[in-house]
């Protein structure tokens, strides 16, 4: 991909000019910035929307060939010498070795000329584009009517009969009425069995329908010009004189022929919000009525045009229903046999709701033989199947979504390709992967992590990419990417060199003359998989193995693929007793995930470029080197067992400035109070993201306040998690201003507080979510003091209820959720807790039938009082297995 690839070039000479060692490459600072102006443009050519010019495949090609072998010639240099100034000799000669020194021996000025001809080549594209763009398109290019679909609907007759309530009802002024979903999910088929109900033909007087057109349309007044005489075409012959007519006269005649009508005017696949700019105004709304019904994949769309009310979303089909649809397409007039249903239906589960994958899979079926072995291959491969039989047809419904991304987005969706199938993705790690690739652009004023969860929502509207869960604050906990989308993906990914993912032995990619830029191994068992050195290699990830391995077999593994310019390691499932040493000569390192069961050494510091470091380890209180305060590029820490930080000035290091992580943000998970001492804290000025465990006796009880006595010096903390696994008694929060004013979400567990310490809590001026586990407080009775929690919208209450709680609307004015999990000695939910206006649930998981029935009554009487908003769920376990069984017993009316 040639962005991704441009923009690696871009860090590369990045990091040459920052480090000073232009002089390994032979050439002075001047040049080098100069280079990196001619890739500069470069990447603002790769950046502009896709809508407004067409690329040259060929010249994109370029480019990235082009950029690769720049990148892999700067890199090389600087593995080399930074591998020979550690040796103070030559290196052992690997393959790898010998690989990257061919290539470090290239010219730089024969690298810089061939950059600049393509450069050269792009200002002559821009100079043709205002000829290419002045070509005529008629209105052929358009579908003037809806045809009725053949395709059996399924699952939407509630659909059906919203929207055609929508438009035959009220009100009387124009409206406008967006469906939108993912591709292949069915908007078309719905907006034309609404377009071609008798119902709808008889209210409205005139009836028109478009599809816009896309990619061959290079510039929008043309495609602007291409609707106009589509509507007109909907209502009357085109003649000659109109097509003489400018785009201002077509939209006259088009406002003239609906004046004083009841039209509906359906607009299929909408992209852009200026072409609606430009209809909506010869759109006539004479109260009489009129509709206009648009479908879009992208929910911005959806907003911009009906920003006072909500779009028609589109949903998956329920198991029951894809099956529905399944037999319907196979069995027109007869039943499916019975030894085929339970095969049947899982196969139409494995299309996950998309009717376009049922209709697919359904012409795949009819194929074959109606026998459960044949049935039972294809339900091993689905999606793999779907694109085999009809890539074309997958293509061009699903990839247009795809090729309406900007190049930054296109990578960082590709990259979703790299996790197994229905794995849901954690945020936060998907982030640190994207920051870490370089796919997330600098902002002005804004971090990376929050510049990368906008690109994430950005994909989420486009209906790409599907949200599993979402926090308080409504960012994403959770994603994930439908099966049929992640195939194609995996296709795209591999055809452009960008992502190789291997989920079977077949796969060959570790052959060939191309060098693969990053793998995704997706192997259960890896054991016996031949690997060859991959000096050239970026990124390397493991997921999605389960067998055990021998202890030694990740120093194999390192030894054997022999990576030399990795950016990317993420080896987490990879369990070792051992660190592998070759893992801090990968210099250009951004990201590392491994499990290990021994210290972390301290030559870790060689890592100078590392952001993300994860580590696995079987103990508690790990030992970070004191070296760790030499990587000053650290963003984010997480030891998942507990880790014990050097103090910053720990003996072997010099110079003072190197004593402050500027950028790190999160820090996870920390034990022992030497850990969180003022020290160590005032010297982590950025950290937003803190987990802290405690691990001291009862016998250490003063000491336990140090955990809390200096986090006020973190101003930027806005996320804290306490746990103590032995809390201490009869114990108080220390005075003064404990925690930092930006705290928005507090977790505290074992801490064993009395209740009347909670009004330390309440002042907090930003906190929003509090979360109280495990004897978290202790003490008959919780009295809510008067002028606090002004901001808290999420409480929760997990096994640390006093048998009494004394509190009222005033106590929690914002609340939205109160979560109340294992609560078996409060006695009531205090009545009060009903009457706050923001209030929208009240959750009962697992509690006595005491607060069961105080639940119940604060619905009744929230109900009485006109309040339908309010829900109540009440959630049991049951089982060995604590296997979740959800019992709604008040729900709020929809």
């Amino acid at each position: 991909m040639a962005y991704a690839a441009v923009v690696l070039l871009m860090q590369s000479l990045e990091q040459i000019l920052q480090s000073d060692h232009s002089h390994l490459l032979h050439v002075s600072k001047d040049q080098i910035g100069s280079l990196l102006d001619e890739v500069n443009f470069l990447k603002l050519f790769l950046q502009e929307d896709s809508d407004e010019r067409e690329h040259d495949h060929q010249l994109e090609i370029q480019i990235r060939d082009a950029a690769l072998k720049a990148a892999d010639f700067i890199d090389s240099r600087l593995y080399i010498s930074q591998a020979r100034r550690a040796t103070a000799c030559s290196p052992e000669e690997s393959i790898g070795w010998k690989q990257i020194s061919l290539i470090a021996h290239r010219s730089f000025p024969q690298i810089v000329k061939e950059i600049k001809s393509i450069k050269s080549e792009v200002v002559q594209l821009f100079e043709k584009k205002s000829i290419s763009d002045r070509k005529f398109i008629m209105p052929s290019d358009f579908t003037p009517i809806a045809e009725e679909d053949s395709n059996k609907l399924v699952g939407l007759d509630d659909d059906i009969v919203k929207l055609l309530n929508q438009l035959c009802g009220f009100p009387l002024h124009r409206q406008v009425i967006p469906i939108v979903g993912m591709g292949g999910i069915g908007k078309t088929t719905l907006a034309g069995r609404i377009y071609n109900d008798p119902f709808t033909i008889y209210h409205f007087y005139v009836r028109a329908w478009i599809t816009i057109p896309q990619k061959n349309l290079t510039s929008q007044p043309y495609r602007v010009r291409g609707m106009f005489l589509g509507l007109l075409k909907c209502f009357a012959n085109v003649t000659y004189d109109a097509r003489q007519m400018t785009n201002e006269e077509l939209g006259e005649k088009v406002y003239k022929a609906l004046k004083g009508m009841r039209y509906l005017v359906v607009l299929d696949d909408m992209w852009q919000t200026r072409d609606w700019d430009v209809l909506k105004r010869f759109l006539p709304d004479d109260k009489n009525g009129s509709r206009v019904m648009l479908t879009s994949r992208l929910g911005d769309i959806a907003a911009y045009v009906h920003p006072s009310g909500s779009a028609h979303h589109m949903h998956f089909l329920q198991a029951a229903e894809s099956w529905k649809l399944l037999e319907s397409k196979l069995f027109p007039k007869e039943s499916c046999p019975k030894k085929l249903i339970q095969i049947g239906k899982r196969i139409a589960v494995k299309c996950e709701g998309l009717p376009l994958a049922i209709v697919v899979v359904a012409g795949i079926l009819s194929k074959m033989d109606r026998t459960q072995r044949s049935w039972t291959k294809l339900a091993e491969s689905v999606d793999r199947s779907i694109v085999a039989e009809d890539p074309e047809h997958c293509k061009k419904i699903l990839a247009l979504s795809y090729d309406y991304l900007p190049n930054f987005l296109k990578a960082c969706f590709l990259y979703m390709g790299a996790f197994p199938k229905d794995y849901e993705i954690p945020v936060s790690r998907l982030i640190w992967l994207w920051i870490a690739e370089g796919f997330v652009l600098p902002v002005r004023s804004k971090c990376l992590e929050d510049v990368a969860n906008d690109y994430l929502e950005d994909l989420v509207n486009r209906n790409l990419i599907l949200v599993g869960k979402r926090r308080l604050n409504g960012r994403i906990k959770t994603c994930r990417i439908h099966d049929l989308l992640r195939e194609l993906c995996m296709i795209e990914a591999q055809n452009k060199n960008f992502l190789h993912v291997i989920e079977r032995y077949t796969q060959a990619f570790l052959v060939g003359a191309v060098a693969p830029r990053r793998i995704s191994l997706l192997l259960a068992d890896i054991l016996h998989l031949k690997m060859r050195p991959m000096p050239l290699t970026r990124s390397f990830m493991l997921y999605d193995m389960h067998k055990n391995l021998p202890d030694m077999f990740l120093l194999k593994v390192m030894d054997r693929v022999d990576f030399k310019l990795l950016r990317v390691l993420d080896i987490e499932l990879l369990q070792s007793n051992h660190f592998p040493i070759e893992i801090v000569e990968l210099i250009h390192l951004r990201y590392l995930a491994l499990a290990i069961n021994c210290e972390l050494p301290g030559s870790i510091f060689k890592l100078q470029n590392l952001q993300t470091l994860i580590i696995d380890h079987i103990w508690d209180g790990q030992y970070l080197p004191r070296e760790i305060w030499m990587m000053p590029q650290l963003r984010h820490i997480r030891l998942k067992r507990g880790c014990y930080f050097p103090r910053p000035h720990s003996r072997g290091i010099k110079e003072k400035s190197q004593l402050v992580l500027q950028n790190l943000q999160t820090l996870s998970t920390l034990t022992g109070p030497v850990s969180c001492s003022q020290e160590v804290f005032a010297c982590l000025p950025a950290l937003k993201k803190l987990e802290i465990f405690a691990t001291e006796g009862n016998s250490q009880a003063e000491q336990t306040s140090e955990y809390f006595s200096n986090l006020a010096c973190l101003d930027q903390l806005e996320t804290l998690k306490c746990s103590f696994l032995y809390g201490p008694r009869n114990h108080r929060l220390p005075s003064g201003d404990l925690f930092p004013a930006n705290l928005k979400k507090l977790t505290l567990s074992g801490s064993f507080l009395p209740w009347e310490d909670m009004a330390k809590l309440a002042v907090l001026p930003k906190l929003e979510v509090l979360k109280l586990r495990s004897f978290a407080f202790e003490g008959d009775v919780w009295r809510a003091v008067e002028g606090g929690f002004f901001q808290l919208k999420l409480l929760l209450v997990e096994n640390s209820d006093p048998p009494r709680w004394d509190a009222d609307a005033s106590h929690f004015p914002n609340l939205q959720q109160l979560v109340l999990r294992e609560c078996h000695r409060l006695t009531e939910i205090p009545q009060g807790i009903g009457d706050i206006t923001t209030l929208q649930t009240i959750e009962v998981q697992d509690c006595s039938f005491c607060i069961i029935r105080s639940a119940g009554r604060i619905h009744q009487q929230q109900q009485m009082l006109g309040n339908d908003e309010l829900g109540i769920r009440i959630i049991t376990t049951s089982g060995d297995n604590h296997s979740g069984v959800l019992f709604i017993f008040f729900q709020a009316e929809s």
